[in-house]
């Protein structure tokens, strides 16, 4: 019984680590798909922190963003158009950065704790998760360029394809729920 037990804690932890490798890779992916503005991209990041934080475990969300963010400090090139290394996160992105882990996190953990599966609940969510999103960005871009120009070119051009994202991604999460119930 002793090596069953250890076999099956084994998969089980295998199975966590490729959850969680699983979302650094969609993390990275996703950022290579951008629109080159300045001084913020519009990448898909924010679809993969969406999917994350509305399909993960609160603890599996963080470990991703988390390991993601710690790939990029070491000098991978995790993040949009390539881009890595510990100087970057003085950049005018820290503030997203930031953004997207306490997003994740918060997201997950309201989706787990008050079990939300609806497209409503989704759509929710990652309304929150972009709110803080903005808030986070807006406050550190600020300091950079301006509060007035980190909102111009920081959070209104995002609002629109933000939008799009997310009722696209919520839309096809309620149809994969669909189809698993059967």
């Amino acid at each position: 019984m002793k090596i069953l037990s250890t076999i099956q804690s084994k998969s089980h932890t295998l199975n966590e680590l490729m959850v969680v490798f699983g979302g650094v890779m969609l993390l990275f992916a996703a950022s290579q798909i951008e629109i080159p503005l300045q001084p913020v991209p519009i990448t898909l990041q924010t679809v993969a922190v969406m999917l994350i934080g509305l399909t993960y475990t609160p603890r599996h969300a963080l470990q991703s963003l988390l390991i993601w963010l710690g790939l990029a400090a070491a000098g991978l090139p995790v993040l949009s158009g390539f881009a890595g290394g510990f100087a970057y996160f003085g950049g005018p992105t820290l503030g997203y950065l930031v953004g997207f882990v306490i997003s994740v996190y918060l997201m997950a953990t309201f989706k787990q704790r008050f079990s939300l599966n609806s497209w409503t609940s989704d759509v929710m969510l990652c309304l929150m998760g972009t709110a803080i999103l903005f808030s986070l960005g807006v406050a550190w871009l600020s300091r950079l360029i301006g509060l007035e120009n980190a909102i111009t070119h920081g959070v209104l051009p995002f609002i629109l394809p933000g939008i799009v994202k997310a009722g696209l991604l919520c839309t096809a999460l309620q149809i994969i729920r669909h189809y698993k119930r059967g």
